[in-house]
C-alpha cells in the first residue's frame, strides 16, 4: 500500500514484455462484463492481450492505495466528454488517465484533479517538420524547422506528448487544438505554456512535466494544479498481482532498471 497522491501524481509504468502469458487467465477475473465483451471484439490476439493487461493494470494501480480494496471492486464511467473515470460509487475518489505505445503502458493517478498522460515511442522515419506545420502552433513549427535535423524528432515528440497530455486531461481529442496550447521548453526542462482564448482555460492553473524513458520513449504529464504547488510525479514500475517498485529519476530521465 502507498500513500494517496494528494496534490501530486503517481505514474505507474508497465512493460508488456514482462507479463507472462500464464497470468492472463487470472487477469480476466476482476474485469466487468462490459470489459470482457470489449476484449472479445479484438480479432488480433496481440492487441487483445495488451488490452487485457491494460484493464487489469488500471484496476491494480488504483488498488495500491488501500489494503481492503481489491482490483475487482472498481467501477468505471465516462464524463461528459467521454473521458474514462472512476464511477461515483467507486470506493475512492481518484482521477486517472492512461497511455500506451509500443511495449509500454503508463497509468497516471491523482486525487480529484484533472490529469492526463501521454506516452510515445519516437518514430525517426516520419517527417516531423511536416506534421508540426500541420498540427502545431506556427511558432513551434518554425522553431522546430530551424533546429538541427538530428534534434527534431526529440523536440517534436516532447511537444506532441505535452499537447496530448493536456487534451486528454480535459477530455478532448487532438482535433480540438494541438495548435492552441503553445509550449516553451528551456534547456533546464522548465515548461511554460500559453493557451489560445478558444480553449477558455487558464494556463497558470496547469502544471506540465516531461520525461525520457529508455528504448527511445518519452512521456508527458498534465495536471490541473497551480504552478506554485509542485506536483512533480512519483514513478513506479508494476506487474499486476506480483510487483510494485519505485523508480528513480536522473535529471529528467526515468531510470527503469
Amino acid at each position: 500500500m502507498i500513500l494517496l497522491p494528494q496534490r501530486i501524481a503517481h505514474v505507474f509504468l508497465l512493460d508488456f514484455r514482462t507479463i507472462d502469458d500464464s497470468k492472463l487467465e487470472a487477469y480476466e477475473k476482476p474485469l466487468s462484463e462490459e470489459e470482457l465483451k470489449r476484449l472479445d471484439e479484438f480479432s488480433d490476439p496481440a492487441l487483445r492481450r495488451k488490452q487485457l493487461i491494460t484493464r487489469m493494470a488500471v484496476r491494480s494501480c488504483l488498488s495500491q492505495y488501500s489494503d481492503s480494496i481489491s482490483p475487482e471492486d472498481w467501477t468505471f464511467a465516462h464524463n461528459a466528454n467521454g473521458k474514462p473515470q472512476v464511477a461515483d460509487d467507486a470506493p475512492m475518489d481518484l482521477s486517472f488517465n492512461l497511455s500506451h505505445s509500443g511495449e509500454w503502458l503508463a497509468v497516471a493517478i491523482t486525487v480529484e484533479a484533472e490529469i492526463g498522460v501521454d506516452l510515445q515511442e519516437r518514430d525517426h522515419h516520419r517527417s516531423v517538420t511536416a506534421l508540426a506545420e500541420r498540427f502545431f502552433h506556427p511558432d513551434e513549427a518554425r522553431e522546430l524547422a530551424e533546429m538541427a535535423e538530428k534534434r527534431q524528432p526529440e523536440q517534436f515528440f516532447r511537444l506532441w506528448t505535452l499537447k496530448e497530455a493536456y487534451l486528454k486531461a480535459v477530455g478532448k481529442g487532438i482535433a480540438n487544438g494541438l495548435d492552441k496550447a503553445r509550449f516553451h521548453l528551456d534547456n533546464n526542462g522548465l515548461i511554460n505554456t500559453e493557451f489560445d482564448p478558444a480553449l477558455k482555460d487558464d494556463a497558470h492553473q496547469w502544471q506540465f512535466h516531461h520525461y525520457e524513458l529508455d528504448d527511445d520513449y518519452c512521456l508527458s504529464l498534465a495536471m490541473k494544479q497551480p504552478r506554485a504547488q509542485d506536483a512533480s510525479p512519483h514513478f513506479y514500475k508494476i506487474i499486476p498481482g506480483e510487483m510494485l517498485e519505485p523508480l528513480n529519476l536522473l535529471a529528467h530521465e526515468i531510470q527503469i532498471e
